[in-house]
């Protein structure tokens, strides 16, 4: 039972630290996508893919692991089931944002969804599938550097 305890305090030790240095501005970058920046960490990058009707591109963090940006007039609001995601609002750069988690960090849904970014009503979404644990807590950090121009 004590071993127990401590190689769950050890592990969010390694967690903590971890996400700290993630956070490091040595450890990040700015990615420009037009309407918006966002900080995220050094090694995702940027893969372009073709839209038709909406901006889209995705943020690539491994090979099996993406995140979606749709920016238009139809992106998705991220419409999740209540009972295996959180989702909560809040304020990011000024603009009301709805996020979503899987509960417990299980498979499904993370992302960020904005309803109306101007008066054309422009909704944004960013989004990533099935992300792993460490990576949907680096996505939701992600998330709070978003800057819109």
């Amino acid at each position: 039972m004590k071993n127990e305890f401590m190689r769950k305090i050890v592990l969010v030790l390694i967690l903590s630290l971890t996400l700290l240095s993630c956070n490091d501005e040595a450890e990040q970058k700015t990615l420009d996508l037009g309407r918006f920046t966002v900080k995220v960490p050094s090694p995702w990058t940027l893969d372009e893919v073709q839209g038709y009707d909406s901006f889209v591109t995705q943020i690539k963090i491994n090979e099996e692991e993406k995140i979606s940006v749709d920016l238009g007039f139809y992106s998705s609001n991220l419409n999740v089931d209540n009972s295996t995601h959180d989702v909560i609002t809040r304020i990011i750069d000024s603009k009301e944002a709805k996020v979503v988690k899987p509960k417990n960090f299980k498979r499904g849904t993370t992302g960020v969804y904005f309803d109306s970014l101007d008066i054309q009503k422009t909704k944004l979404q960013i989004s990533g599938v099935d992300l792993s644990h460490n990576n949907q807590l680096l996505f939701l950090n992600v998330i709070e550097t978003l800057k819109f121009k």
